[in-house]
């Protein structure tokens, strides 16, 4: 299974704030992933491995962290995400020590807090119940304290956001194509040849597996291709 990292949304928003400082992003607080790669604003992260947890029930992991850049040590947050796919089960995140869960599209928010450690884990998780998908857009807000109490606090500006996407499938992964392995047995070799020969003799509908060259025909070219793949794998 693999995780795969794309760039795919922009949002930004601000309130309390001037136009111009409203089109920036607030770099304070930053989304990593669990091997400590920082991720690129509006990137979005793809997951489809599936562990168990401690019941027995089938989760994906987000592998979701947060990590304080700059500022003092009690700076303040809040996670907005909104929730546009959700097939089945239950999307989970927790911040800043509470746990929120939702079996619904929809638009969420955590309370306002401070990291419990830096970096910290969101543990931004679906628990799927069947075969399909779960998107959440993820985005930070930092937060100025306004003080009273109980402690208050207001928005200040927005920070980078993320879009998760979980994939639970029981098909399995078909294989990787095996270039000029023309009559799909896995090795290149002359029967690949000569299946390319008994294909300009009588056209089947495979074209696209016989096309090596990918130029659009069939003809002497594509078996240049594998002897050359053949001498050179």
């Amino acid at each position: 299974m693999k995780k795969i990292f794309t760039l795919l949304f922009l949002m930004g928003m601000a309130l309390g704030v001037s136009q111009s400082a409203a089109q920036d992003i607030d770099r304070s607080f930053v989304f990593i992933d669990e091997d400590g790669t920082e991720l690129e604003n509006g990137a979005t992260v793809v997951r489809n491995q599936i562990e168990k947890n401690f019941e027995g029930n089938d989760v994906i992991n987000s592998g979701l962290f947060v990590r304080q850049t700059e500022g003092a040590a009690f700076s303040y947050l809040r996670v907005r995400y909104k929730v546009t796919t959700i097939d089945n089960g239950t999307f989970q995140l927790c911040f800043p020590m509470m746990c929120t869960s939702q079996t619904e599209p929809g638009e969420y928010e955590t309370s306002p807090g401070t990291l419990m450690s830096n970096p910290q884990d969101l543990q931004s998780e679906w628990f799927p119940t069947a075969d399909g998908s779960c998107v959440v857009e993820v985005k930070i807000e930092v937060m100025a304290s306004a003080g009273g109490f109980p402690p208050s606090y207001i928005y200040a500006a927005d920070g980078p956001s993320v879009t998760l996407k979980f994939v639970k499938s029981s098909e399995p992964e078909p294989p990787v194509p095996v270039p000029g392995d023309v009559n799909g047995d896995g090795i290149v070799n002359i029967s690949d040849i000569n299946y390319i020969i008994d294909y300009i003799l009588s056209p089947k509908a495979d074209f696209a597996s016989v096309d090596v060259n990918g130029d659009g025909n069939v003809n002497i070219s594509d078996i240049n291709a594998v002897i050359a793949l053949i001498l050179n794998p």
